[in-house]
């Protein structure tokens, strides 16, 4: 069962990250900015993500690590945003 919540997710997070973040990402850089989104949501959601990669690092747990790893990093582009635009 344990194994089952762990692919869930995986799964979920990694669906999240690739579909969510990725397309807020492609709007962002096709409209030049970054209105309508809360830097303070962009940043606390950035330190949850890298939050989590972190414990799946140190618990050496990479259906954990992976999916939040890239979360991390897409979410670390759309908190760039606010910097540029």
């Amino acid at each position: 069962m344990s194994e089952v919540i762990r692919w869930s997710i995986f799964l979920s997070t990694i669906l999240m990250a690739g579909f969510g973040y990725s397309d807020q990402l492609r709007l962002i850089l096709k409209n030049k900015t970054t209105e309508g989104l809360s830097s303070a949501m962009i940043f606390l959601a950035f330190w949850a993500w890298a939050s989590y990669a972190l414990y799946g690092l140190v618990k050496k747990d990479y259906k954990i690590f992976w999916p939040n790893f890239i979360g991390t990093i897409l979410i670390g582009f759309i908190l760039l945003t606010f910097l540029i635009y």
